[in-house]
């Protein structure tokens, strides 16, 4: 028996005035009230759990009562003033009434001595209480299959509270399985729990929805052994759960209407980025934004930096104080909150910061009691400072704020970065201009120091063999014109370089060329190599491109002298040029005019493709092919200033396709 039901019972035979007695179908005494302690002169505690029979057998004829009980349990039904004689005096006669009550799955009986219409009325009020209660009160007796496990539960007993909530009664019920009229719990987890507290003796509770009728009853209910049985306590609280998902719901509404708010706001946050210009006045804009939108009495952005001893400190690009901007300043990261932020961590501390960083001179200072920071990484991946807000007492909204400095960490990443890119582009071009001044020192000195002892050496070598040849025997001849042929490569070299050297300082005009009527012009200039290698260009429709005349002549030149140079012996070279407009993979979505020169010459191992275009690289001998090694390196630096780039295809034996790729303007 349940102990909320047996002390519901306990207390209305407490409340009865007349010996009232309560025995389990064994004949034990499960309660007695104290006018049945009075009645028979007993300890109050003395009868508990003792069989009844024997505790009256000393004063009263015990056998008779032993065949009435067995008859009421037998027949479930109720014998009213019975009387049993005193052995100790005939005069002296106790009448009671006796009941079989059924509850948990149990039957029980209940001994009422003395009976008059107030004990009547008091098992009716007992009954009624069942009958009435808002609590459902039920017993299920465990069934076993063959090979001993608990598989359902039969119904022994519920009041009318239990069935009602699924629009049954108790005479629907009583006697059925679970499987039967409450096949749920085997889906629920509820058939679990039964099981395991007739197997641990040990209670239980849960909550659990069902539904009925469409709707859904919320029920709480606690589990408890009562022998075979498990006695099941449950109340409805529909009512109350019903109230609270709705509350639940409204602030879900709400959150979601202050989630929408705040994106909003976010969102509203990020497209003002636009307008807050660039480098510190970027930086003080978007600060004096956080702290509009935050309140916050102080929000300050800071790199981090090294001081003369080395150690690691915070130096404040740009500070707002109180919605003012502010001078800047620098304070260490030791002992403060900013440690964990410059290891790479979100710090949020919105209250008491002071106290959980004492040694902090720039908390105290500011006299801050919130601190909510976020590192600035940079593109290598380490932390380069961070932004934060401070105030002077608790901070509230964190969720929001985090959000805030989130966006504003991204956004001031970009720009923080973008200035130290600009300054780097700073340093290289005051390097690139020193070098410039340099390479135009060493154009000078090609051109008039070194060229001039070359004229002469040409000059009068050229005189000695005039004047002297006759003299020379074949060997000193041989020599000499070695080193007029020396002094020629020189000459050809030095020329090369004061190209290559002058594209970087060349006027750029951009003009509307015709690149058919370009190669018209480069094969006329060519007419006597072409024929003494009994050549042939063949020309596809090219298009019109603005480009750079003069070096673009230069870039074809070059091109179509490298396929007549790397020719194949006693095969005539053949030279095609065609156009066509590509999307180029690198530059995804961009479109490129693709330019192909291709050649039948010696072609190249395509593992040398960057190779070849580096400056004096040459993959064969002076002494098998002439050249200087600088022709295509100024071939790429004539595309590189077109905004274009130049790649190379070689089959070695087969030939080489040289493939110019110009931007669509």
């Amino acid at each position: 028996m349940s102990v909320s039901k047996t002390s519901t019972i306990e207390r209305i035979i407490a409340l009865a005035n007349e010996p009232m007695v309560l025995l389990d179908k064994d004949f034990a005494i499960l309660y007695a009230n104290a006018s049945f302690h009075v009645k028979f002169n007993l300890p109050e505690l003395a009868p508990k759990n003792r069989n009844f029979l024997e505790v009256i057998e000393s004063s009263f004829e015990t056998h008779p009562l032993k065949l009435l009980f067995w008859d009421v349990l037998k027949t479930k039904g109720i014998v009213k003033e019975y009387e049993i004689n005193s052995k100790n005096s005939e005069n002296n006669k106790i009448s009671f009434n006796v009941e079989a009550i059924k509850a948990d799955g149990e039957t029980f009986l209940l001994l009422a001595f003395n009976t008059n219409k107030e004990t009547e009325q008091l098992q009716s009020f007992l009954q009624s209480v069942l009958n009435s209660t808002n609590y459902g009160i039920a017993s299920y007796e465990a069934m076993y299959n063959n090979h001993g496990i608990i598989n359902d539960f039969r119904i022994t007993y519920t009041n009318p509270e239990v069935p009602r909530n699924f629009g049954l009664e108790p005479k629907d019920v009583i006697g059925k399985t679970c499987r039967e009229v409450y096949p749920g719990i085997f889906k629920n987890g509820i058939f679990e729990k039964m099981v395991k507290c007739i197997e641990t003796g040990l209670p239980d509770s849960y909550e659990i929805a069902a539904s009925h009728n469409n709707k859904t009853i919320w029920l709480n209910a606690t589990i408890e052994k009562a022998g075979n049985a498990v006695a099941v306590t449950s109340k409805n609280i529909t009512p109350e759960k019903t109230a609270a998902l709705e509350i639940e719901a409204i602030n879900a509404l709400l959150l979601n209407k202050n989630k929408e708010l705040e994106q909003q706001l976010l969102k509203e946050f990020s497209e003002s980025f636009y307008s807050y210009g660039n480098g510190e006045e970027f930086f003080s804009s978007l600060l004096l934004e956080i702290a509009t939108k935050t309140k916050m009495d102080y929000v300050l952005l800071g790199e981090v930096q090294l001081n003369e001893l080395g150690e690691e400190i915070i130096k404040s690009i740009s500070v707002i104080a109180f919605g003012e901007i502010a001078d800047n300043f620098k304070y260490p990261i030791k002992d403060g909150p900013c440690d964990e932020v410059i290891k790479g961590h979100y710090a949020c501390h919105p209250r008491d910061s002071q106290k959980l960083f004492p040694e902090s001179k720039m908390l105290s200072d500011l006299n801050v009691e919130g601190y909510i920071a976020y590192p600035l990484v940079g593109s290598s991946g380490k932390v380069i400072g961070l932004i934060s807000v401070l105030h002077q007492s608790e901070i509230h909204d964190i969720a929001y704020i985090e959000s805030l400095l989130r966006i504003a960490a991204k956004r001031s990443e970009i720009e923080f970065e973008r200035l130290q890119n600009e300054k780097l582009l700073e340093m290289k071009n005051k390097e690139l201009e020193r070098q410039n001044v340099e390479l135009a020192s060493f154009a000078y000195i090609s051109s008039h120091d070194l060229q001039e002892p070359l004229r002469k050496i040409q000059l009068f070598a050229s005189r000695i063999l005039f004047k002297e040849k006759a003299n020379f025997s074949d060997s000193s001849l041989a020599y000499f014109q070695s080193i007029t042929n020396a002094a020629n490569r020189m000459q050809n070299l030095i020329e090369s370089l004061l190209n290559y050297s002058s594209m970087d300082a060349s006027e750029i005009h951009f003009v509307p060329t015709d690149l058919n009527a370009a190669i018209d012009d480069i094969k006329n200039n060519m007419t006597d190599i072409l024929e003494k290698k009994n050549a042939r260009v063949e020309v596809g429709k090219l298009p019109t491109l603005s480009v750079i005349p003069i070096q673009f002549q230069q870039l074809l030149t070059n091109l179509i002298s490298n396929g007549l140079k790397y020719s194949k012996p006693d095969v005539p070279p053949v030279i095609k040029i065609n156009a066509e407009l590509v999307t180029s993979e690198e530059l995804v979505g961009k479109q490129f005019w693709k330019l192909d020169i291709a050649d039948n010459g010696i072609g190249f191992p395509q593992e040398y493709e960057q190779q070849i275009f580096e400056l004096f690289k040459r993959l064969h001998g002076k002494s098998d092919y002439e050249g200087t090694g600088i022709g295509l390196a100024i071939c790429k630096k004539i595309v590189q200033k077109h905004d274009g780039f130049i790649r190379a295809q070689g089959i070695p034996g087969v030939g080489s396709i040289f493939s110019i790729y110009l931007p669509v303007v």
